[in-house]
């Protein structure tokens, strides 16, 4: 996913001189816990910032993806010192919730936290704000995108559907001639972007999974979330799908030119499209997410600080001035791991940015996205989400391959999520 290789190496130098402080009396060593993607490009960028302010240390632990939430749940219970951490949208109600995490007010010069808020996308905002605070700031913000190919389609004389109505005629029509199956999908409970995928072409159809109390009404028939799952179970039924277990398939999978039709994070398709790796590079795009509402999910990862943390005032003004250089402006960093790595962002500004815009158009119709971005909504985060998460997504598995009815799923899940509502409220 390296789109261009060392494009922003030289501006990341100069954004750190730029926000450079005074060097420190005594030293302090920052603990930094992220995830293990890309650790070469967040060491460089910790070296960058250590450089930019004498005498903070910056010590990062990473963990793999699924170990991440457990490893930084033991962290926080066994009072282990993590002063900023990666943040997720699912885990922030929670977090917050039980204390381990700080709003950013608590620990910002005042007025930062407002002036940096103004730049970022509405969904991103929503997803790191609990009760009124905002406790991030974007590391990565992304849409989840329906994609195509661009030559299979116009081979076959397809347009590129407009509804999910439309994309089952185009992939019985391919399946007609030939293409045994024409939709490739990640297909794998164990991922929480397995449900996520759902909720974004749910979206798509205008659809709300709940109301303004919270409670689920995905359940009935006429929500289009429940329109999405038939509509995915008659896929499946119709062998209209290839199921792959992981993104890292699909690339592949779509080079092979046996697929038309996926639905992915963007920066798969910064993959896709990258002429250095993939043979069928450039043949693949961005559409706006099938249904006459053509929304989609957005979400948002982010850089937290912990409430401990927050509560030492050195460490918060070290923290913060950590935070603000990998996120705040002129967002040097996010315009990195866009050029480098495909990653999309928060901050809408890199929408008109050249260092931007013009590398990203080699792989996506950047209006295109700028428009989806406009209309991406938020997923809705809740304290008991991800427990009740877990537990939907092999309902959610059963009922595609037809192992079980949608009506009994969506059901269910409802009852689930409804029930776990209840205990919380009356905690």
């Amino acid at each position: 996913m390296n789109i261009t290789r060392r494009l922003f190496a030289g501006m990341a130098v100069a954004g750190a001189a730029m926000i450079a402080g005074p060097a420190w009396a005594e030293d302090l060593t920052l603990e930094f816990v992220v995830w293990n993607y890309s650790l070469d490009t967040i060491q460089d960028n910790v070296r960058q910032f250590e450089a930019a302010n004498p005498g903070i240390k910056v010590k990062v632990t990473d963990y793999t993806w699924p170990d991440y939430q457990d490893s930084l749940i033991l962290r926080f219970r066994g009072n282990t010192q993590t002063d900023v951490i990666y943040g997720g949208q699912d885990w922030l109600p929670a977090w917050a919730a039980a204390g381990f995490v700080a709003p950013l007010e608590d620990i910002a010069p005042k007025g930062a936290v407002d002036d940096l808020k103004k730049d970022i996308a509405g969904f991103a905002l929503s997803d790191m704000t609990y009760k009124g605070k905002l406790y991030g700031l974007p590391y990565y913000a992304d849409t989840i995108s329906f994609v195509y190919n661009k030559k299979i389609l116009g081979d076959a004389g397809i347009a590129v559907p407009q509804t999910w109505e439309e994309v089952t005629a185009a992939a019985e029509k391919l399946k007609a001639g030939g293409m045994a199956r024409p939709i490739v999908y990640e297909y794998n409970q164990e991922l929480p972007n397995f449900f996520d995928a759902f909720v974004a072409q749910s979206y798509g159809r205008g659809a709300e999974l709940f109301d303004a109390e919270q409670k689920a009404v995905f359940n009935d028939p006429q929500n289009g979330a429940f329109q999405q799952l038939e509509w995915l179970a008659d896929a499946f039924k119709k062998e209209l799908v290839q199921p792959e277990t992981h993104e890292s398939k699909i690339i592949p999978a779509m080079n092979t030119g046996k697929h038309a039709f996926t639905i992915v994070y963007n920066y798969v398709l910064a993959a896709l499209n990258n002429k250095g790796d993939q043979p069928r590079a450039g043949e693949f795009a961005l559409a706006p997410m099938p249904g006459q509402a053509h929304a989609t999910l957005g979400f948002s990862k982010f850089y937290a600080v912990t409430a401990k943390t927050a509560a030492d005032p050195k460490r918060a003004e070290a923290a913060w001035k950590f935070i603000n250089f990998m996120a705040g402006k002129p967002y040097t960093v996010a315009k990195r791991w866009a050029g480098e790595k495909g990653l999309g962002f928060g901050q809408l500004p890199l929408f008109d940015d050249p260092a931007v815009i013009e590398p990203w158009a080699k792989w996506i119709d950047v209006p295109t996205l700028s428009k989806q971005v406009a209309t991406a909504k938020a997923g809705t985060w809740t304290e008991w989400s991800a427990v009740w998460s877990a537990y939907f997504r092999p309902l959610l598995a059963k009922a595609m391959v037809g192992e079980a009815s949608v009506a009994d799923t969506m059901k269910d899940g409802a009852e689930r999520w409804n029930t776990l509502r209840e205990q919380f409220v009356k905690q």
